[in-house]
């Protein structure tokens, strides 16, 4: 099933709001709730990933990691949700919205919530 992720503010703003632009620059970034299904992307990052305004997208962030790097991918993201870890970064391939697979640095850091915890990940290209 695929669907597009909202662009709506997840509960802590004030994240959202500081990483939206930096430098006057729009971040690309997305948002990972404890389950790894994408709920937060903005518009930046779907413009890095190749995805039009009006093209969904496969929700699990795990759908678009590639195969070798998904193994670390999902240890750290275990260890983040579960409290144990509060950073994490990779150099990993992801699958575009044009099918092709695109080397990115992610740097992810867990946004701190009461109810479940989220995690920002930021992508660059290398």
């Amino acid at each position: 099933m695929s669907a597009t992720p909202s662009l709506a503010s997840p509960s802590s703003t004030s994240v959202w709001k500081r990483f939206q632009n930096e430098g006057g620059a729009p971040v690309p970034f997305l948002v990972l709730d404890e389950e790894g299904t994408i709920s937060e992307l903005t518009p930046a990052a779907r413009a890095l990933l190749d995805y039009r305004p009006n093209t969904s997208l496969d929700p699990c962030f795990f759908a678009h990691v590639h195969g070798r790097n998904l193994p670390v991918v999902m240890h750290d993201l275990a260890h983040m949700v579960c409290r144990r870890k509060t950073r994490a970064s990779w150099l990993l391939r992801i699958r575009t919205g044009t099918g092709r697979w695109r080397w990115f640095r992610a740097a992810a850091r867990v946004v701190p919530d009461d109810e479940s915890p989220a995690v920002l990940v930021r992508l660059r290209t290398v």
